[in-house]
């Protein structure tokens, strides 16, 4: 019987201009982990401290592909890392709140527009998701921007709901549903 060897490399499941969604990898949990405890990363989801490394990984392991919740991992067209996006799906109702991390190496260079587009069109396209959600703090510009360029709509405001550098501020919700893609086309 023959065995296929086991690949690092990232497998692109669905592509945009410059990056494309692949499969989360065990291999790169520690590359993951690194993201989401850079500082600017957890000041941007409104967290106090980073997650332990032990808590990431059972995390991790238990749940990065499931039923109700998928990792995916942003890969460019050579297949290197820049970030994750994650999709949190609530079935009793068909929707999911959507999650990025840009690694830290990679800001600053427009791919959280593309990442998010491309993770809303699996949503609606293979997913069939209902509505895709998420909570961004209102002095996150630079995300705020790149969600709605990709199709998510102000849908509500949690006045000082968050804390942002040391002060209250507010919360926004956006969504997106399956038409607010279309009327973004061209």
């Amino acid at each position: 019987m023959t065995t296929i060897p086991h690949s690092p490399a990232p497998v692109p499941l669905h592509a945009g201009e410059r990056l494309a969604l692949a499969l989360a990898r065990e291999e790169m949990m520690q590359d993951y982990h690194r993201w989401e405890t850079d500082p600017a990363t957890v000041v941007g989801f409104g967290a106090r401290w980073p997650v332990s490394w032990e808590v990431f990984q059972a995390r991790f392991l238990s749940s990065h592909t499931t039923d109700h919740y998928q990792l995916f991992e942003l890969v460019t067209a050579d297949g290197v890392p820049v970030g994750t996006t994650a999709l949190n799906v609530d079935q009793s109702v068909n929707s999911a709140e959507f999650t990025l991390v840009i690694a830290p190496e990679h800001r600053g260079r427009g791919y959280a527009a593309e990442a998010t587009a491309l993770t809303l069109e699996w949503a609606f396209g293979i997913a069939s998701l209902s509505a895709v959600w998420l909570e961004v703090l209102a002095p996150h510009t630079a995300a705020v921007n790149a969600y709605l360029k990709a199709g998510f709509r102000t849908a509500g405001r949690l006045r000082q709901a968050a804390l942002w550098r040391g002060r209250r501020v507010d919360k926004l919700l956006l969504d997106c549903l399956p038409g607010d893609l279309a009327d973004k086309a061209p």
